[in-house]
């Protein structure tokens, strides 16, 4: 069996779904020869790739994106054609037909037009259908130069087909000139897709924030923390859609209660401060507990605090975050910390200010601060209060902290 190229393999990769059983098995197996998942075949002599066809016709064609032509692999030099259809059955469709064969298109990619119409980037994506977890992208890094990208769908990301912020990888680049591939590797052209997806995202946080302020929350509480009785009251249903009521906001509650938290930034994290993530730090009556600090202090506080490394794509925590919660009887390990330290300090009937800070961190470091609130927490003296949510000889917070790390 001839070798296939890494086009061929991507191509394979989306026909999967689409076939009977067994060519679905064919092209399954090719797909993984192809990306480095299998062993590399072999043709019947023992030669690795294999001839390809003659498509240098397409380079007498004309398009106004000038992508139609012959083109070259880097990793395998097989021929193929890329053709730009502007219009089909009367139809507007902007689509890039890839070609390994005379005849019919083996696969047609759709432009995302507006990345073109507002930044010039010409980019092209195909993948089954909006449950398909696999996608295949063309970028054109240069003229007549495209980045053959393979990636996966993003979880809770509902606006694009294949959103900004999922997983981009160059595998291969084709050519119509192949003198081109003097300049243009796996790395430069990963890089320059790096560089053209920041200024997308970019422009794409500008259009989101627009939509955001309309919400009078975001608008409010830009650069903050909102706290609530409960994360059911921080939640929303989609995307860029904040509608949680300030009304349910809370300032005050009672030390040892359920305290949810969510934080709400002036721009993504991604767009802040690229490849950083988030930290957590809680202050109050002098002492300060650092989530990252601690997560890599012991490895009973390593198993219990997690990286917060989701949401840097977003413009506040798509699930909100909590101190305490009674009802699932959970917390955050850093803020049990806090008490734990400040106990000896703890008073019934006073009330304590506990300030909480969202960090970008990076590198081991807290660079900038992104959110910052302030909630007072009583210490009630009733019979159910503080004292025994937080000092109960066998469930109060503290105790079983104390009780985990004298294991």
């Amino acid at each position: 069996m001839k070798k296939q190229t890494v086009l061929t393999a991507i191509l394979s990769l989306f026909l999967i779904v689409g076939i009977s059983n067994t060519a679905e098995a064919q092209f399954g197996k090719k797909a993984k020869q192809a990306l480095g998942l299998g062993k590399k075949a072999k043709n019947k002599k023992g030669k690795k790739g294999g001839k390809g066809g003659n498509f240098s016709s397409f380079n007498e064609e004309t398009d106004e994106m000038g992508v139609t032509g012959e083109y070259f692999g880097l990793k395998d030099p097989k021929a193929v054609g890329f053709r730009f259809v502007k219009e089909a059955e009367g139809k507007i469709v902007n689509e890039l037909h890839y070609f390994e064969k005379n005849g019919e298109p083996t696969m047609k990619l759709t432009m995302k037009e507006s990345y073109y119409t507002k930044h010039q980037v010409k980019m092209f994506f195909n993948w089954r259908s909006a449950s398909s977890s696999g996608y295949v992208e063309m970028m054109e890094v240069a003229p007549g130069v495209f980045a053959i990208i393979t990636g996966d769908r993003s979880l809770n990301s509902y606006e694009d087909p294949i959103p900004l912020d999922a997983t981009r990888t160059v595998v291969e680049v084709g050519a119509k000139n192949k003198a081109d591939f003097d300049t243009w590797d796996i790395d430069t052209a990963q890089a320059k897709v790096d560089m053209l997806l920041a200024t997308l995202k970019s422009a794409n946080a500008d259009k989101v924030k627009k939509k955001l302020m309309r919400f009078d929350v975001y608008k409010s509480y830009k650069g903050k923390i909102a706290f609530a009785k409960g994360t059911n009251y921080l939640r929303n249903q989609k995307a860029n859609q904040p509608t949680e009521k300030v009304a349910n906001f809370i300032t005050k509650r009672e030390l040892g209660e359920t305290v949810a938290f969510k934080p709400y930034f002036e721009e993504p994290l991604a767009s802040s401060h690229p490849g950083a993530w988030f930290n957590i730090t809680y202050e109050m009556l002098g002492e300060t507990t650092d989530r990252e600090k601690l997560r890599k202090s012991s490895t009973k506080f390593s198993k219990n605090i997690p990286q917060i490394d989701k949401d840097q794509d977003k413009f506040y925590f798509w699930y909100p975050k909590v101190t305490i919660n009674t009802s699932n009887n959970v917390a955050d390990y850093a803020f049990l910390e806090l008490l734990r330290r400040t106990q000896d300090k703890l008073q019934a009937g006073n009330t304590y200010d506990l300030k909480v800070t969202v960090w970008a961190h990076k590198d081991g470091e807290n660079i900038d601060p992104v959110a910052t609130g302030t909630i007072q927490l009583e210490y009630t003296t009733d019979e159910n209060g503080t004292e025994k949510r937080l000092f109960d000889p066998i469930k109060g917070w503290i105790t079983v902290l104390e009780d985990y790390l004298d294991e």
